[in-house]
């Protein structure tokens, strides 16, 4: 290759490429149709997020690589933390063992670090992962379809929805699912991307003209079958009880007890200083993270007066889960991300 090649660049400086990127992505993941990674991880891939779509190019704008970024943020109290989720990361199958995926991970995390609070992705790959400092943890669990239970919910799609319906929806999403769950804040461009995504189905239950529960079912070819975002103006347990008759429900923490228990997802902890006032608040001050040393995969907290160590992994698992601290579980939010948001 040429002296400068291959070069990092993203899909905002190089739109030509686009169409290249996405099927790299398609062929990587085996997505076939009817499913469209263009369609499903529109949140990810839109032309609004191509300048976090990063790409390793050669000489003749070739796709050799692409890992995708989502910038968003959660919110504890008032004090808003930003966020970096990553999604369509991809090789191409020809030019694999060339360490093209080391080179653009590692530019992706270190351009992403000083503003991200932590990395969020999914996927199998844990010695992969574990490389670039990314640890199993979070809380998922999971409720078996339950056929004999009743259909109360009428289907549909977001997109076609009225706007009436839609500004429930929305209301429902901030009142109940986020409140439950530490997750992702969602703007009006947000909705709209999700009108994008025609693969996720979307069950209303109404009282007259309102909707008083919801939940979107499906997504691509990873969702398929799987109730990830529920939503009620009274009762979220009986929500998601209910949704059982659609399929596998999902949940951040036990609202309903089950035995099917998982890791949620692959974490990374970005700037250290806003990772600490994280925790911190997160924990209600009960935990002060005073260091992560990197070289040793230890982190150093103080706790009841005293400051301990523990590998980065427990440390975080104790936060997040499987298995946190049980002198937090009467302050700690859970994380978990709704699927139309995972990328």
């Amino acid at each position: 290759m040429g002296k400068n090649f291959p070069r990092i660049t993203n899909l905002k400086e190089t739109p030509e490429c686009f169409e290249a990127t996405i099927a790299l992505i398609e062929k990587s993941f085996k997505y076939e149709a009817p499913f469209t990674f263009k369609e499903d991880f529109a949140p990810l891939i839109d032309v609004s997020n191509h300048h976090n779509c990063f790409i390793l190019i050669d000489e003749d704008k070739n796709v050799l690589a692409h890992i995708g970024a989502r910038e968003k943020s959660i919110k504890i109290e008032q004090q808003e933390f930003m966020i970096c989720i990553l999604g369509g990361i991809a090789v191409d199958e020809n030019h694999r063992g060339e360490g093209h995926f080391s080179t653009l991970m590692q530019d992706v995390l270190a351009e992403k670090r000083s503003d991200t609070t932590f990395f969020l992705l999914w996927s199998d790959q844990e010695q992969l992962y574990g490389k670039f400092g990314f640890y199993l943890c979070g809380d998922q669990y999971e409720l078996p379809l339950d056929e004999n239970k009743k259909n109360e919910f009428l289907s549909s799609k977001y997109k076609d929805l009225s706007t009436e319906e839609k500004k429930q929806v929305q209301t429902l999403y901030n009142t109940s699912f986020a409140k439950e769950y530490l997750t992702l804040e969602r703007n009006e461009n947000d909705w709209k991307l999700i009108e994008k995504i025609v693969s996720a189905n979307i069950f209303l239950k109404k009282n007259s003209n309102t909707i008083t529960d919801y939940f979107f079912k499906d997504k691509g070819a990873d969702l398929t079958g799987i109730i990830y975002e529920y939503a009620s103006s009274s009762n979220l347990k009986t929500c998601a009880e209910a949704a059982t008759a659609y399929g596998r429900v999902w949940m951040g923490k036990p609202i309903i007890e089950t035995e099917n228990h998982q890791y949620q997802f692959f974490m990374a902890p970005g700037d250290l200083s806003l990772f600490s006032i994280l925790i911190k608040d997160l924990t209600q001050s009960k935990i002060i993270l005073q260091n992560i040393n990197i070289m040793k995969q230890e982190a150093y907290f103080d706790f009841n007066g005293e400051t301990l160590g523990l590998p980065v992994d427990e440390f975080l698992r104790g936060i997040f889960g499987p298995g946190s601290f049980e002198e937090l579980d009467d302050v700690l939010k859970p994380l978990f991300l709704s699927g139309l948001d995972s990328v």
